[in-house]
C-alpha cells in the first residue's frame, strides 16, 4: 500500500501546506512568510520520513499478528470464515493487501483511508517538534494545539477524499 499511498500524499502536499499554513497563520497570528515556511518544512519532513515510518510500523504489526494467526490456522485446520475474523483481518492487514483480485477495487481505497491514521499521529509528532523550533516566540501550547488542529483539518480532508474514492469504486463495480 505504500506504493499507492505515498504518491497520493506527495500530490496532496502543496494543497495541504496551503491549507495548514492559512489555518496556522490565522490561529497563531503569524506573518504569512513565517507560517508558510514552518508548515512547509514540517510537512516535507512528515511526508518524506513520517509516512514511510508509519507504514513500516503498520506492516510490522501486520506481520507480527497475522503470520502467527495464519500458522495457527494452517496447523490446527481452523475455519476463520466469519465476518468478524474477516473484518479484523482486514484492519490488521491494511499495510500489505494480499492478492484478492475480486475485492481489490474497494479494498485499496478503504485501506488508503484507514492508513491515514498512523501517518496522522506521526505527522502531529514530527510537525509539532519542527514548528515549536520555527515559532519559538509563540506560546508552545498554542503551537501544539494549532499543529494538531491543522493536521485534523488536512487529514480529515484526505480521509473524506479517500472515502469518496471508495464510494466511486464501489458503485462503479456494482
Amino acid at each position: 500500500m505504500i506504493f499507492v499511498q505515498m504518491p497520493g500524499m506527495v500530490c496532496a502536499l502543496i494543497p495541504i501546506i496551503i491549507l495548514e499554513a492559512l489555518l496556522i497563520r490565522r490561529w497563531l497570528s503569524l506573518p504569512y512568510r513565517d507560517a508558510f515556511k514552518g508548515v512547509t518544512v514540517a510537512n516535507l519532513a512528515s511526508t518524506i520520513v513520517g509516512v514511510p515510518l508509519a507504514w513500516l510500523a503498520m506492516l510490522l504489526i501486520e506481520f507480527a499478528v497475522m503470520l502467527p494467526v495464519a500458522l495457527a490456522v494452517d496447523h490446527w485446520h481452523l475455519k476463520m470464515q466469519s465476518p468478524v475474523f474477516g473484518l479484523l483481518g482486514f484492519f490488521l492487514s491494511i499495510a500489505w493487501l494480499g492478492p484478492m483480485d475480486q475485492h481489490l477495487y474497494w479494498l485499496i481505497p478503504a485501506a488508503s483511508a484507514l492508513l491515514l491514521v498512523p501517518p496522522f499521529v506521526v505527522s502531529v509528532w514530527f510537525e509539532r517538534r519542527i514548528c515549536l523550533r520555527s515559532w519559538s516566540d509563540v506560546d508552545p501550547l498554542l503551537v501544539r494545539r494549532g499543529v494538531f488542529n491543522a493536521n485534523v483539518a488536512s487529514y480529515g480532508l484526505l480521509f473524506v477524499m479517500a472515502c469518496g474514492w471508495l464510494a466511486v469504486e464501489y458503485f462503479n463495480k456494482r
